[in-house]
């Protein structure tokens, strides 16, 4: 059987399940409520959020965001019907509509947990962040166990920022990897051959197969100054410092979260509950407590959601893609690196 009449015969017998665990009235409605395939009429559905933490009472909310793992952008092109990870911006943007559209979100406790990423990713991200602000709906970040480079980056997008007493941030800078394999491609006798036009000298910039030009070492150089000059500019802003007291800091270092503190690089050491209240007073609440965005789950979440119930497979290919992706595309990139 064929992949294409695999997933439709899936689809079907998914399709059926869900048409007999729906009350008949509301069968056709209720299977595309359950999988988010049509338009649904209650729009606020979309914008519903659960209870974390906090005054359950209270009817004012701060809304919680996470920014874990490595910041990448994701591919928008799903290369199979059954695409079964969404990509932190489109958790990220969906988070954001809810805490713009809810009147009752009052605040942003955002917490991170990244050793960074992409250059242009973590950018859009603290760019998105920042709308909230012209909205009036203050944000603090909690930096959880690390919250380095393009992880404190993000971070930089709150009005005020905690950090665990365990944390380790900091690593303001910027990194280009390649390597040089030339003398090892001559030992084993291989042979790399780029075809390129006498116009384009620099096309193969980055080739491990030669050594790399003077001229073609200013270049990146310069590119890289200039991104790590912005990286500056991005917390001097956000910590109302210089930016030369900053580039004093921002030369690739980690800092514990006392060291950090004394910097001035964060407000506070402390835990959830101190960020939680932290928003609330810069909100001007009294009380408030803590919600998640409850997403309504589409059919390949749900797919995939069962699959990870059953296998590592997924997450172990997942993590596979993501390491040949890295050494296929020389990037550019404000993220913490051992040994890379």
């Amino acid at each position: 059987m064929n992949r294409s009449a695999a997933s439709l015969l899936l689809c079907l017998a998914l399709a059926t399940i869900g048409s007999l665990l729906v009350p008949r009235p509301a069968a056709a409605q209720g299977l595309f409520d359950l999988f988010n395939l049509g338009p649904n009429p209650r729009d606020e559905a979309k914008y519903r959020t659960e209870y974390v933490e906090g005054d359950r009472d209270a009817t004012d909310e701060v809304l919680l965001i996470r920014i874990n793992g490595t910041i990448t952008m994701g591919d928008d092109d799903d290369p199979t019907p059954f695409e079964f990870k969404r990509s932190l911006m489109d958790r990220l943007d969906k988070d954001l509509e809810a805490a713009l559209k809810l009147d009752r979100v009052k605040a942003v406790l955002l917490e991170v947990n990244s050793p960074g990423g992409e250059v242009t990713a973590s950018d859009i991200i603290h760019h998105k962040l920042s709308k909230l602000k012209a909205r009036k709906k203050p944000i603090v970040t909690l930096i959880g166990q690390l919250g380095a480079s393009g992880g404190y980056y993000v971070a930089c997008a709150g009005d005020k920022i905690f950090a665990h007493p365990t944390s380790v941030l900091g690593s303001i800078g910027v990194i280009m990897q390649t390597a040089n394999i030339e003398k090892l491609a001559d030992m084993i006798g291989f042979r790399h051959i780029a075809l390129k036009s006498e116009r384009t000298p620099k096309k193969d910039v980055l080739s491990p197969f030669r050594e790399m030009t003077e001229e073609e070492h200013r270049m990146l150089m310069s590119i890289i100054d200039g991104m790590h000059d912005r990286f500056i500019a991005i917390v001097a802003a956000a910590r109302g410092k210089s930016p030369q007291e900053i580039t004093k800091l921002a030369d690739g270092s980690l800092y514990t979260a006392e060291q950090a503190l004394a910097n001035g690089l964060i407000d506070g050491i402390g835990y959830r509950e101190d960020a939680l209240a932290k928003a609330a007073e810069l909100a001007g609440l009294k009380t408030a407590k803590l919600v998640r965005r409850k997403a309504k789950k589409g059919l390949a979440e749900l797919l995939g959601d069962l699959v990870e119930m059953h296998s590592g497979a997924p997450a172990f290919l997942a993590w596979l893609e993501a390491q040949m992706a890295a050494h296929q595309v020389p990037a550019i990139k404000y993220q913490f690196s051992i040994g890379k």
